[in-house]
């Protein structure tokens, strides 16, 4: 058994690429409260964050701070942590990878747990807000309702903004280009500088969530081919294979604009 402050546990999953280990709560909240935490990273920006937002599919905050861990009353380390709604299910991509390159048939649920993901996408636009950070772990499908979860939301920024942090093999190019731009800016006015040459907005997290499909429907990571999805996974329909190929246009005046507009294009999918 783990304890951490006032919190206890009785595992926790390690994913790579995450900067955090995640929790189920057994006490308290009943197995309803996930726990994140690090030896080094704060949560005090995603908690701050998560006050703007209320939808049910981004999960709610319930506390963060810094505490003392314990596994079998043995002292660990000392740990930033975040205590947050849980949300059941599995990692859409680690999902697809358990079940299989979709064929045909199984198409019609890809486009339904998309479709699924841009609800509460499209309220953080609404609001204001890139996550800015969509990537494998970050997308959370429950396979029995069909709905995806939005979590992670400790890199979400103003649009507008300078970025917080990047994962490049899931960034898209304008992350790419300020985060390059940014490696050499000392002070504001050079972050001024930068604001005026790249602008990140939601058609980033369109960009993202177009190498996520990608992933999903053929297998494969973006960045290590060039290749249509179509010519990976023959299953694809042709407008499917075209709004997957429409979000991740490189330059974000010519991709699929707005989420409004995905859902349009996706639900014409046939």
């Amino acid at each position: 058994m783990f304890k951490l402050g006032k919190y206890r546990f009785e595992s926790f999953k390690y994913r790579p690429g995450h900067r955090a280990n995640y929790a189920v709560l057994t006490q308290p909240g009943n197995r309803e409260w996930g726990v994140k935490y690090s030896p080094t990273y704060s949560y005090f920006n995603e908690y701050d964050v998560l006050k703007y937002f209320s939808h049910p599919q981004i999960p709610k905050r319930y506390d963060f701070g810094r505490d003392e861990l314990f596994e079998n009353d043995k002292f660990v380390l000392n740990e930033h942590f975040i205590v947050l709604q849980n949300f059941e299910g599995e990692d859409l991509i680690e999902y697809y990878k358990q079940k299989g390159v979709p064929d045909s048939g199984e198409i019609e649920n890809v486009i339904k747990y998309i479709s699924s993901a841009t609800e509460p996408l499209q309220y953080l636009h609404s609001k204001g807000y890139v996550h800015a950070d969509i990537k494998p772990g970050h997308l959370i499908l429950n396979p029995g309702t069909g709905t995806v979860g939005l979590i992670d939301l400790e890199l979400a920024v103003k649009t507008g903004e300078l970025i917080k942090g990047v994962t490049i093999e899931y960034a898209s190019p304008e992350q790419k280009q300020m985060n390059n731009l940014l490696k050499d800016v000392t002070d504001a006015k050079g972050e001024k500088t930068v604001l005026k040459q790249v602008k990140i907005d939601g058609r980033t997290d369109l960009y993202t969530i177009g190498l996520i499909l990608y992933e999903v429907l053929t297998g494969k990571i973006r960045a290590e081919t060039a290749r249509q999805p179509i010519e990976i996974n023959n299953a694809i329909p042709q407008k499917l294979n075209e709004i997957i190929l429409g979000l991740l246009e490189e330059a974000s005046s010519n991709r699929i604009p707005s989420v409004e507009k995905l859902k349009d294009e996706l639900a014409s999918v046939v």
